[in-house]
């Protein structure tokens, strides 16, 4: 069975991708702030050649302002490579500016 693909669209915007459509993200919460064009409603992105697509990670939905809960479950495909102490500082260092 594919998994539910966690991922940030375009450093933008954070969401999920069904095996079933792959070219199409689904958005949880994007951010007008981060370059997110203004939307009314959550319509889906088109995932298209120009678009930037990587996996979501326990930080992103921090950064987003999102809880991770429910979210760690086998049927969700998400990044798990631990965050660097010196890439949180940046993090942080970029927020605080």
């Amino acid at each position: 069975m594919e998994k539910i693909k966690l991922a940030v669209y375009n450093e933008y915007a954070l969401g999920y991708i069904m095996p079933e459509r792959p070219d199409t993200f689904y958005t949880l919460k994007d951010s007008v702030l981060r370059g997110a064009p203004w939307r009314v409603m959550r319509e889906p992105y088109f995932i298209g050649p120009n678009a930037t697509v990587r996996l979501a990670s326990r930080k992103d939905f921090e950064d987003f302002g999102l809880s991770f809960e429910g979210y760690d479950d086998p049927m969700y495909e998400f990044d798990t490579t631990p965050v660097s102490y010196t890439h949180l500082r940046a993090h942080e260092t970029l927020a605080n500016l």
